[in-house]
């Protein structure tokens, strides 16, 4: 009663819990306050490793608060942070563009572990490397006509490579490498890198946001060029593309490498700025100039698929203004979702990291017993990391999109996920883990039908970013887009309306919001409407989120991440070293053993397809993503797994990088994407033809001329019968998810066409 009293009175200071900090603790945070206010290096001690030997690791690794009772205040500063930090480094002015410095002493154990760890690498890329060449290369587009027109340089120039040894002396074998059924090949025996003598001056760029891998890339292609016996240079851009166009550069040097190796996040390259994309002429041009000017001998730009678009039209920027820079991808992508490529930089890690902790979330939930968890990831609405982590964890549902042009009515989802909370609270179980992308929200079909109807609202009218403006964009919707927006949670709202705003964006954009919080209201109401009805007997459910959007892309990158990064750098410099451009380069193989890994490059234009706008009555350049659950042939990633209501959650634990042996990863993409890869088959099919110009060459009888003339003619004929029945089906299949904001309303108006004709046609 008297302490109540006490805070009542207004003259009286409210306690401050610090006082009840220990002692020595408070002057050692307040002697390294200012220091760590001025600086952005902090301490990641990284997931838990699990060492057998019994050993609790350093000082620096065990509690503070403990050690607080043992140790005087200069110690425990050394124990914190062992040497004072400098002072950030001004890299640019104007604008304003800083690096911290990381100093090795301050780092967590993990951290310094990471810094000396060697990533692994084919052994045949450490010695001299050509490359042969495959003429027959996969496209992502069916108008190559169209691309031919945008990319004339780059198509007529650049063809499908893998790197392999030099041609063997007589008697010796590389059969392992090179196909024996490949007439379309050629081996090239370029000078091997010690043969050269012209110094070097190549470019980097981190075009896109933050994917665990970046620090590995650059060390390893910093490490290829410091071993050529010529002088070689590496700068890097900083900011991205605004580096890139504005001239912000430094050297990558060997100290500057060194204190980031193996590191989660981007800071060697510093922070990130406009323009995200190289969307404008203007653009493509000062980068051409900032290249140029620096007479760059290479390019590298990691980055994601979208990211790799810049670097076709760069390449071919190149091309055009006869400049000697050989422009390089390196596939960089949290969803990994590049077309050809086995598997991206960064999935190990961010699946493995997520997978750590929902796996710690069903250890709670499940001591709970009375708790359910809504867990929002990245990723598309086909995202093939919720994938992978489903097979991993084994959540009780993962909501993915399906191949209905009208999409998914959220009253069946909502249903959806009713029945299966009341089927496991019939067995006593009343909690589990609903799991859903980012992108899941473009395939429900109500809340696209809202959004459309939002964005056309604000179009109309300027509202003020805040919370009085909402009421009155509700009502300018119709009644029943009002009445859904409604009942979404005010802050949900919020977002909708202005979440694409607070980020420049003049449309909604889908990663800000809330999906898994709009899903739980609708799951509440659903459940209490049966609880009205007397479908069920009580109030049994409690419904929690956990949002996952943003954890992981920093993350220390696994061990495969760190070899598979490192590879494709390292190999990102012999293509530069070779004289090749307009190569991604990517890794096959990748289940197995690293020196059995094979290099290849594919021509990025590859990775690119055409879409027609009506408006403008032009195509378009888009990145030809692809989604592994829509491909034939691919086995359903859930068909193993117990049904959702017998599911129980799996603990994969922390991810651990001590490396006795080299451990094998495999995941359902890496195991699945080599079925979608046409390259084989075309290599079989061009064998097939040359043995059928063979037999024609060396024929007698005009009438076997005449016979294989036909047939051919009736293939190519058969062929095109089936590539207009591939596009009709193809369109017919297509997901809500993949059709623009914009186009909703004709896509609605022209399907209900066809269905309301077919089922006159039923009647």
């Amino acid at each position: 009663g008297a302490n109540a009293k006490r805070a009542s009175c207004p003259n009286t200071p409210i306690p401050k819990t610090g006082k009840y900090v220990k002692p020595h603790l408070k002057e050692v945070y307040k002697s390294f306050r200012d220091e760590w206010v001025n600086c952005n290096v902090f301490r990641s001690p990284g997931p838990m490793q699990l060492d057998s030997s019994g050993d609790v690791g350093p000082l620096s690794e065990r509690p503070i608060t403990l050690l607080a009772d043992y140790f005087s205040v200069d110690e425990l500063k050394q124990i914190v942070q062992p040497s004072s930090q400098p002072a950030p480094l001004v890299m640019c002015q104007e604008p304003l563009v800083v690096r911290d410095v990381r100093l090795r002493e301050n780092l967590s154990l993990l951290e310094q572990e990471r810094l000396i760890y060697e990533p692994a690498l084919p052994g045949y890329l450490r010695n001299q490397v050509t490359w042969q060449e495959d003429e027959l290369a996969p496209h992502s587009c069916d108008n190559i006509e169209e691309l031919v027109q945008s990319f004339p340089l780059m198509h007529a120039h650049v063809s499908a490579i893998r790197l392999v040894p030099p041609i063997a002396a007589e008697g010796d074998e590389v059969e392992t490498l090179v196909s024996e059924r490949s007439p379309t090949s050629t081996m090239r025996h370029t000078a091997g890198a010690s043969e050269y003598g012209k110094p070097m001056t190549v470019g980097i760029v981190f075009a896109s946001s933050q994917v665990p891998g970046y620090h590995p890339v650059i060390a390893g292609l910093f490490d290829y060029l410091a071993s050529l016996p010529q002088p070689t240079k590496l700068i890097g851009f900083f900011c991205g593309y605004e580096g890139l166009l504005k001239d912000l550069w430094a050297p990558v040097t060997q100290d500057m490498v060194d204190q980031f190796r193996n590191l989660g996040g981007q800071d060697i390259l510093c922070q990130f700025g406009d323009p995200s994309t190289l969307a404008f002429k203007d653009h493509l041009q000062a980068a051409i100039e900032t290249i140029s000017r620096h007479k760059l001998d290479g390019l590298v730009m990691v980055g994601n698929e979208a990211n790799q678009v810049d670097s076709a039209f760069l390449a071919e920027a190149c091309a055009a203004s006869r400049l000697s820079t050989r422009v390089i991808g390196v596939p960089v992508s949290l969803d990994c979702n590049f077309p050809f490529v086995q598997q991206t930089i960064g999935f190990d890690t961010v699946t493995r990291t997520l997978s750590a902790f929902i796996g710690t979330i069903g250890n709670l939930v499940k001591t709970s017993r009375n708790m359910w968890i809504f867990v929002r990831t990245m990723g598309d609405a086909w995202s093939h990391v919720a994938v992978q982590i489903a097979l991993q964890t084994h959540v009780h549902m993962v909501l993915l999109s399906g191949s209905q042009l009208l999409g998914q009515y959220l009253v069946n989802i909502v249903s959806c996920l009713c029945d299966l909370i009341v089927k496991r609270h019939e067995q006593g179980e009343d909690y589990g883990i609903i799991m859903l992308p980012v992108g899941f929200v473009n395939d429900i079909l109500e809340l696209r039908i809202l959004f459309s109807e939002l964005m056309e609202v604000m179009a109309k009218d300027h509202y003020e970013q805040s919370w009085e403006s909402i009421p009155q964009i509700a009502m300018r919707l119709k009644p029943a887009t009002a009445a859904l927006f409604d009942v979404i949670p005010r802050d949900v709202q919020y977002e909708i309306c202005f979440g694409g705003r607070e980020r420049y964006m003049n449309k909604i954009d889908f990663s800000t919001i809330s999906t898994d919080r709009l899903l739980l209201r609708f799951v509440e109401l659903e459940l209490y409407r049966r609880r009205q009805l007397g479908h069920i007997s009580k109030d049994f459910f409690n419904g929690m989120c956990y949002p996952m959007a943003y954890q992981a892309r920093s993350a220390m990158p696994t061990n495969f991440d760190c070899d598979l990064a490192y590879t494709l750098g390292w190999s990102a410099g012999i293509m530069v070293n070779l004289e090749k451009t307009g190569q991604l380069v990517h890794v096959s193989n990748l289940e197995k053993d690293v020196n059995e890994w094979r290099v290849r490059g594919l021509p990025l234009t590859c990775l690119l397809r055409t879409e027609y706008d009506e408006e403008t009555q032009e195509y378009r350049i888009l990145p030809a993503y692809v989604h592994l659950l829509k491909q034939r042939n691919v086995k359903r990633p859930f068909v193993d797994l117990p049904p959702p209501k017998k599911r129980i959650i799996q603990t994969l634990g922390p991810v651990q990088y001590a490396r006795e042996v080299h451990e094998l990863r495999t995941t359902w993409y890496m195991e699945n994407q080599p079925i979608q890869d046409p390259t084989e088959a075309l290599r079989e099919t061009a064998y097939l033809c040359s043995e059928l110009q063979s037999t024609m060459a060396l024929a007698k009888a005009e009438s076997t001329l005449y016979a294989v003339n036909s047939l051919l003619d009736n293939a190519v004929s058969v062929l095109d019968a089936y590539k207009r029945l591939h596009d009709s089906k193809k369109r017919g299949q297509q997901s809500l998810a993949e059709v623009p904001m914009e186009h909703l309303s004709k896509v609605w108006t022209t399907k209900h066409m066809d269905r309301s004709e077919h089922q006159g046609l039923e009647h």
